[in-house]
């Protein structure tokens, strides 16, 4: 990729950013996946298949494999880290190692996020809108829980080298492009809903103009859709072993489909401003990508058609089940959508001034807020109180303000600050009159619940010694260094000159 004057972008500062992120993330980790939604499924699935491969090798029967929910492709990513995992001895164990994953893959997301909005605006704007997205969004909290991430780093992927229309099509090109393509449609169940973002990528990316152009590439056009739709139907014949417990993947989602065209127009809303799992709460700043979606410069039209594609499919697809979110940090399902939706307010600003800064700094502190508190604590807590008091509904998840994550997070974090006993009673404001036979309100032991989610954290008065107690201050010494990797990326990239594809106002 060049620049203007024939310069080439300085890769020095995404460098130091990604090395930055990445030991930043590290150093607030839990250091495990256990808890963390169906991550288990895919080490176990990855674990047998290791077993198997030994197996094979040594003429041994191979075990039956316990495919899980979304399939074998997640479960080859976990393969390198469950690999070298299983032969590391003491603190750094499996379950350490594969923790590591979804740390990288999110800074590798703020990495082609960073990329990509240096070629939009200036490296001011796009440093600050980075640090945003990667500290004052839902991007921080999942790269501890794991889930939604690799469907995201592939669809930025596939888009960040979409967009390159400078680029010149190789077949090396072509293979890496239509591999990050397959995975972005085929690592979840999800990734049927971003198909038609995805084919918007292909058509943009092969579109140079005239059709003698688009002929001249006809075999690779058609390798890249090969790849993407072999992945996806093979992924998907192997996803639904897993549902054959269910009857059939049919079956299984059909039973959560809505009622009615209301309860979905209702869930839709739902997704953007709920109190509980609404987007705008778990990423304060993307109010700013909503506004920026309704004046994009005519010259960023496709970049609006992507976000949209990916944002509508997503919100489209998902607000059909009435369990469009469900106990997880934020609207989960929408993670996806995160880094395309900050890409919206770089476009529409091709400098770093103090107007548009300010209200960027006011919504990135309160989305901090919530972020850290989604990193601090497991995002099952509520969830596992509200079980105890025997008030765990899918409703209460997904409505009810006594068992807002945000409020109960705040709490414990208020029992943990104080330390010592503290008991929370969930009781509703009944309107007028408590019913006589109304349920007794069981209370919450909030500090049976206040224990910090960070390794380094966790164990901070905890009286440990040796591997753990050196892998504690490994944790603590990332962090030092990852901010001053990062102060060096924007010290870096200070007086870089960003190349605007287009003019933006």
């Amino acid at each position: 990729m060049h620049l203007q004057h024939g310069k080439r972008l300085n890769l020095h500062p995404a460098i130091c950013l990604l090395g930055g992120v990445f030991f930043i993330y590290l150093a607030f980790s839990p250091g495990t996946v256990a808890g963390m939604g169906y991550v288990s499924e895919e080490v176990t699935a990855g674990n047998q298949l290791l077993s198997n491969a030994v197996a094979w090798m040594k003429g041994n029967s191979p075990v039956p494999i316990d495919w899980p929910r979304h399939g074998l492709l997640p479960v080859l990513f976990d393969l390198p880290f469950l690999g070298v995992g299983s032969h590391l001895p003491g603190p750094l164990n499996q379950d350490w190692v594969v923790s590591i994953e979804p740390v990288l893959f999110t800074a590798l997301l703020v990495l082609v996020l960073f990329l990509w909005l240096r070629r939009l605006t200036s490296p001011g704007w796009s440093y600050l809108l980075t640090l945003t997205a990667t500290f004052c969004t839902m991007l921080w909290p999942y790269a501890y829980i794991g889930l939604e991430v690799k469907q995201s780093l592939a669809l930025m992927l596939a888009g960040y080298l979409g967009f390159s229309r400078d680029t010149k099509i190789t077949w090396s090109h072509t293979l890496l492009f239509g591999a990050s393509c397959a995975v972005a449609v085929s690592a979840k169940a999800s990734g049927t809903f971003l198909i038609p973002a995805v084919l918007f990528i292909v058509g943009h990316f092969y579109w140079r103009g005239s059709l003698g152009e688009l002929r001249g590439q006809g075999r690779k056009l058609l390798a890249t859709l090969a790849v993407i739709f072999t992945v996806f139907l093979s992924n998907g014949v192997v996803r639904s072993l897993f549902y054959r417990r269910y009857g059939d993947q049919g079956d299984f989602f059909g039973s959560w489909l809505v009622r009615g065209p209301t309860e979905y127009l209702l869930q839709v809303l739902g997704y953007f401003g709920s109190p509980n799992k609404g987007l705008i709460v778990y990423a304060p700043i993307l109010l700013l990508s909503l506004l920026a979606l309704t004046r994009m410069p005519k010259a960023h039209r496709p970049l609006t058609i992507f976000t949209l594609l990916t944002l509508c499919g997503l919100v489209g697809g998902y607000a059909l089940l009435r369990i469009y979110t469900e106990e997880t940090w934020g609207p989960r399902y929408l993670h996806t959508a995160v880094a395309p939706l900050m890409l919206c307010i770089g476009a529409t600003r091709s400098r770093l001034r103090a107007a548009a800064a300010a209200p960027v700094l006011v919504l990135a502190a309160l989305g901090f807020w919530v972020s850290f508190l989604g990193t601090f604590f497991w995002y099952g807590g509520p969830h596992v109180a509200a079980r105890d008091a025997s008030q765990s509904t899918l409703e209460a998840v997904q409505g009810d303000i006594i068992w807002n994550p945000i409020l109960f997070d705040e709490r414990l974090f208020s029992s943990y600050s104080r330390g010592g006993p503290e008991w929370w009673m969930p009781d509703h404001t009944w309107w007028f009159e408590r019913p006589l036979d109304a349920p007794t309100v069981r209370p919450v032991h909030l500090a049976q619940h206040a224990v910090p989610q960070p390794f380094l954290f966790r164990l901070w008065r905890a009286p440990i010694h040796g591997g753990p107690r050196r892998l504690w201050y490994f944790h603590l010494l990332c962090f030092p260094v990852g901010v001053l990797l990062v102060a060096r990326a924007g010290w870096l990239g200070r007086n870089g000159t960003a190349r605007l594809e287009h003019p933006t106002v």
